[in-house]
């Protein structure tokens, strides 16, 4: 039997734990922290595929949505699954972009319609809409999204791989230091502390730390470097609370994000408020206020909510984009397995990269994203 390490247990990490270790693999989980408290933990969690591109990037997402759907049913889904939909409020720099959105969806057989004012209002009754003119302003509806709490998620998961027989470990002994080859092959790796955890096949799923944990073994996975000043991998989030009644869908407004997170708290985003991993924590407080005050404008019920967690957490930014999934012929015994999109992809991929790990094949819906695109370079 082979014996499969799997570095990194946020939400892709622990997801093909659970699957390799429910087909009867030997498995050995291993993380730094714990699983689940990196960028899985601080994500928007947004179950999305809408304004996906190309469409078999599209369809991949949308595979993802119904398979997390599939393992709600056979995993406690009540404790983290929330299809509740994603409503888009899009303003007039935004119209056109956002109703040529959900025609192509609708094209690609993807639920999505455009609501008028009443709709939206009977949608989600926490929403204040803009005043602004008809034709300044586009309402979407996407009911099939939603949205994943992803650390009651990442317990069950690692839970059930354990229960599968999964070796989990954290910490010093999860934390990977040297990926050992004999014969040209991955045969181990060597931890922070210093105990070998033999391996015929090491998979990658180390999320903001892919491109040095694939160095380890000579290999180069392009991902946006986060160290910079400026650098678009760190997102900033706020969680605010407690509100009596808080939204119930995923909002998508001109000027900030939003998704209910637990039964009063409230977890936000923009586009345009951003923080890098130099931005001082009194910087960082005025944003998290900036959001919380726009945020009340959208929904009035925000107003006696206060600020009570802020973070820069760093996204795993492959450098074109798009997912690196698959196995790597420059470091035999090395699988790969890293998205931005980890939130919507993670279930899907592990069905897909646990078929290619235990049958040793390569599925063609995995062949635009392998590592391969990118120029290899082997030490």
């Amino acid at each position: 039997m082979l014996r499969y390490a799997v570095i990194g247990g946020g939400i892709v990490g622990a997801a093909l734990a659970d699957r390799l270790a429910g087909e009867g693999a030997s498995v050995t989980l291993l993380e730094q922290d714990r699983p689940g408290r990196a960028t899985s933990r601080w994500s928007l969690a947004w179950l999305n595929a809408a304004a996906k591109t190309p469409e078999a990037y599209h369809r991949l997402n949308a595979d993802g949505m119904r398979a997390w759907a599939r393992l709600a049913a056979e995993l406690d889904g009540a404790a983290w699954h929330r299809p509740v939909g994603n409503l888009q409020v899009a303003d007039a720099a935004r119209r056109e972009q956002v109703e040529a959105t959900v025609a192509r969806a609708r094209a690609w057989g993807y639920a999505a319609r455009l609501v008028d004012r009443d709709e939206a209002a009977g949608i989600e009754p926490t929403l204040r809409l803009p005043d602004a003119p008809a034709q300044d302003l586009s309402l979407a509806w996407f009911p099939e999204e939603g949205y994943l709490l992803t650390e009651p998620l990442v317990e069950r998961l690692v839970a059930r791989a354990r229960r599968h027989g999964a070796r989990v470990r954290t910490g010093d002994a999860g934390r990977v230091t040297e990926i050992e080859r004999s014969g040209g092959r991955v045969a181990a790796v060597r931890t922070a502390a210093g105990e070998p955890v033999p391996a015929d096949v090491v998979v990658c799923c180390a999320g903001r730390w892919t491109s040095r944990v694939a160095a380890m073994a000579g290999l180069r996975v392009p991902l946006v470097d986060p160290e910079p000043p400026g650098s678009t991998a760190p997102g900033f989030v706020v969680r605010v609370g407690p509100v009596e009644h808080p939204p119930t869908r995923v909002l998508h407004t001109p000027r900030v994000h939003l998704r209910p997170h637990g039964p009063d708290t409230v977890h936000l985003e923009a586009g345009d408020v951003t923080a890098d991993l130099h931005t001082p924590d009194a910087v960082q407080r005025e944003l998290a206020d900036t959001l919380l005050d726009r945020a009340r404008l959208v929904v009035p019920s925000l107003r006696e909510a206060r600020v009570q967690e802020y973070r820069v957490c760093v996204r795993p930014m492959p450098a074109d984009g798009m997912p690196v999934v698959g196995a790597v012929g420059a470091a035999p015994g090395l699988y790969v397995v890293v998205t931005h999109s980890g939130v919507t992809l993670a279930a899907r991929l592990a069905e897909l990269a646990a078929r290619e790990l235990l049958e040793e094949v390569r599925l063609p819906e995995l062949e635009p994203y392998r590592n391969e695109r990118f120029a290899e370079q082997v030490g």
